[in-house]
């Protein structure tokens, strides 16, 4: 009868332990919608860069300033807006670097996409935009 009861708490445990890490990582997931891991130390969000941001202004000039030609197609590599697997490891890179990289041209990209009048802090939120 003891190793019936005994049994019986361990499967108890191992449920009610399991449903718990299930519930914390499904928590996890939630909290972290569109969340990329920078340098292992800070995580990207959507409700991160909205705070620090400007994703409207940056969607808008995305389209105004002439990026939408190269990168909503992937021209020669360009990252699309939202896909995250072409953003994660540029962003596991550091933010200055991509902001670095828009503003100063990288591989194909000519400096600021060609586009002389955009601003750095235009770039910014394009780039906000376009990891969102």
């Amino acid at each position: 009868m003891k190793q019936n009861t005994l049994k019986t708490l361990v499967l108890l445990f191992m449920i009610i332990f399991n449903s718990n890490l299930q519930a914390h990582a499904d928590e996890k997931i939630n909290n972290q919608e569109l969340a990329y891991n920078l340098r292992h130390e800070n995580i990207i969000t959507k409700a991160s860069l909205e705070k620090k941001y400007n994703l409207t202004l940056g969607k808008n000039k995305y389209e105004s300033a002439g990026c939408a030609g190269c990168h909503d197609n992937g021209v020669l590599g360009a990252p699309k807006p939202g896909h995250k697997d072409s953003w994660g490891s540029r962003i596991g890179k550091g933010w200055g670097n991509i902001v670095n990289n828009a503003v100063s041209g990288f591989n194909q990209m000519p400096p600021k996409g060609g586009n002389e009048s955009i601003s750095q802090s235009d770039i910014e939120n394009i780039i906000a935009y376009m990891v969102s």
